[in-house]
C-alpha cells in the first residue's frame, strides 16, 4: 500500500481533540497505547537504506510492517510517501524468534498514545509521545492540505521526519535510546 502522510507538532492533545471536533473530524477509536519495536541487523543495513521493519503491539493485536525508502514524488519532501506492507500476526514472541533467527534484533523501541479520527478522505492520528504531541494526516495530498487548512495549519507546518529522527533531534544524540514513557504504561 502507498502511504502518504505528514506530521504536525501541536501543543496540547486535549485542545487538539476540541479543534478536530470543530473541524468535523469523527473519532474512529478511543485513545489507546502502542508499543513499537524496530528491527535491524547488526550493521543496521535496513536503517542505512531507509527501510523499516517494525512490530507494533496494541493490546492483544500485533502487526508486522515493512516500509520502503521514501518515494520521490516531484515536489521536494512536502509529504512523506512510502510503500508499506503489513500484516496482523498472532504471537509476537514467535515473530521475534523468527526475526532473531534471521539475524535481526530490536534496535529501537518507541511508544505513544494514539487516537484515530477521520476527516473526509484523511485519516488523522492524534499521537501523544514522550517527545511531544503530533497529529499525522494520511491520505491524498489535496485532502491532506484541505484537512490541515481546516485545522489552521499549512504546508510550512508539515513534518516528514520519522519519530526516530525527531527523537534524535530532541535528545541531541544518535542513538538517543528508546522513546518510551517512564514509568511505562500498562499495555
Amino acid at each position: 500500500m502507498r502511504e502518504i502522510e505528514v506530521k504536525i507538532r501541536i501543543e496540547n492533545a486535549d485542545e487538539a481533540r476540541r479543534e478536530l471536533g470543530k473541524a468535523g473530524a469523527v473519532a474512529m477509536t478511543p485513545r489507546y497505547f502502542e508499543d513499537n519495536r524496530v528491527y535491524d541487523d547488526v550493521s543496521e543495513s535496513l536503517k542505512s537504506r531507509e527501510r523499516l521493519l517494525r512490530l507494533r503491539t496494541v493490546g492483544e493485536h500485533h502487526v508486522l510492517t515493512f516500509k520502503t525508502p521514501p518515494v520521490e514524488e516531484g515536489e521536494p519532501a512536502r509529504y512523506k510517501v512510502r510503500l508499506e506492507h503489513e500484516t496482523r500476526i498472532g504471537d509476537p514472541a514467535v515473530i521475534d524468534s523468527i526475526l532473531t533467527a534471521l539475524g535481526y534484533r530490536t534496535t529501537y523501541r518507541y511508544q505513544k498514545f494514539r487516537q484515530r479520527y477521520r476527516m473526509d478522505d484523511v485519516i488523522v492520528e492524534l499521537d501523544e509521545t514522550p517527545i511531544g504531541v503530533f497529529i499525522e494526516l494520511e491520505g491524498p495530498p489535496a485532502a491532506i492540505d484541505a484537512a490541515a487548512s481546516r485545522l489552521g495549519f499549512g504546508s510550512a507546518d508539515y513534518i516528514t521526519k520519522t519519530y526516530r529522527t525527531l527523537h534524535v533531534e530532541t535528545a541531541g544524540s544518535d542513538p538517543p535510546g528508546d522513546m518510551v514513557f517512564s514509568p511505562e504504561p500498562e499495555s
